[in-house]
């Protein structure tokens, strides 16, 4: 088996790279070794040989102030992530898996994959799971914090896996003749593969890189532009701007946003979330008084979204210059004519 090996000569940064290989363990601990290097360098797992065979692994790791690559060759095994590994071992990851041998299963709690090379994987890797690989494993592996995915995501969380096709350097991985489906994952793949194979000088330079892709990939498979979540925080707007509780919180969570996500969609639009929600509570409120209601001026400022009449008033002669009893008044003299 070929092992994932530090490239030789200088690299950038020496500190970044590590690398682990079964070839000098007894196979007595194998396993163990394994596991505690997985631990340490990339994702806590029980891992298991099939058959009772001996296992060779090896793995090559580079990390970067956020992302961490891994380049994976492995003999016959499963690995799990279970509830137990997860509390004892939790990452605060998210995972991607790009197969490039060999085929495996994957179970995860809303049922099984079954991957096959040139296909990768996106997963909460703080969710259980369990794979396995009959034929051994070969594979890449990226690890991006949760913080940074939901960056990415615009807020919206993974709680399931996603599969991607992709072919690393443009080549047919999975050589039956299908064509990769998704340009970001088949960049990805080739940018770790070209990382491994030629040590970058700047690795920050590489990482804006990645988050690049991912943020691509992200937004595609979970439907999270930034104008499919400007549109549904104005939908909140609509369905809420009658109840004083509406707040930043709670239209950011439906939208799929984070509270500083939010700001900057409006910001964007060239206005804010507060003159938004008053725009709207401001037009129902005209729209009520020109009807010829003559509904309390208290009664509409209260289904409209304002805690107290007299901040209504403010802020509708502070946009139309004159008052709501004003208006009212107008309204409904035009309405006696």
């Amino acid at each position: 088996m070929n092992e994932p090996q530090v490239p030789a000569g200088p690299v950038p940064d020496p500190a970044a790279w590590r690398s682990f290989s079964t070839a000098r363990v007894p196979a007595g601990m194998r396993v163990e070794y394994w596991e505690e290097h997985n631990t340490k360098a990339l994702i806590g797992l029980d891992i298991r040989t099939l058959e009772g065979g001996s296992l060779q692994a090896a793995e090559l790791n580079l990390y970067f102030p956020s992302l961490r690559f891994a380049s994976v060759r492995g003999s016959s095994q499963i690995v799990e992530r279970s509830e137990r590994l997860i509390t004892q071992h939790p990452t605060g990851d998210i995972a991607l898996f790009f197969a490039l041998g060999g085929e495996a299963f994957f179970y995860h709690s809303s049922g099984m994959l079954l991957l096959r090379r040139g296909q990768a994987v996106l997963y909460d890797a703080d969710l259980p799971f369990v794979r396995g690989f009959s034929h051994g494993v070969r594979e890449f592996v990226l690890t991006i914090p949760r913080e940074e995915f939901m960056r990415l995501s615009h807020g919206a969380p993974l709680k399931e896996p996603i599969v991607f096709e992709f072919a690393a350097g443009g080549a047919d991985l999975r050589g039956d003749g299908v064509a990769a489906s998704d340009a970001a994952v088949t960049s990805l793949a080739s940018l770790i593969d070209e990382v491994f194979l030629h040590p970058p000088s700047d690795l920050v330079d590489v990482e804006q890189q990645a988050f690049g892709l991912l943020e691509q990939l992200v937004i595609r498979a979970l439907g999270t532009d930034r104008q499919s979540a400007y549109r549904r925080a104005l939908q909140a707007i609509e369905r809420g701007f009658g109840r004083p509780g509406l707040d930043r919180a709670l239209v950011a969570r439906e939208a799929g946003v984070s509270e500083r996500q939010l700001a900057r969609l409006f910001a964007s639009h060239g206005t804010t979330f507060a003159e938004t929600v008053m725009s709207h509570r401001l037009r129902r409120a005209e729209t009520l008084l020109v009807s010829g209601s003559s509904r309390p001026i208290a009664d509409i400022a209260r289904q409209c979204g304002f805690t107290t009449a007299s901040h209504f008033s403010q802020a509708f002669k502070a946009r139309a210059g004159v008052t709501p009893s004003e208006v009212q008044r107008a309204a409904a003299a035009q309405a006696g004519d």
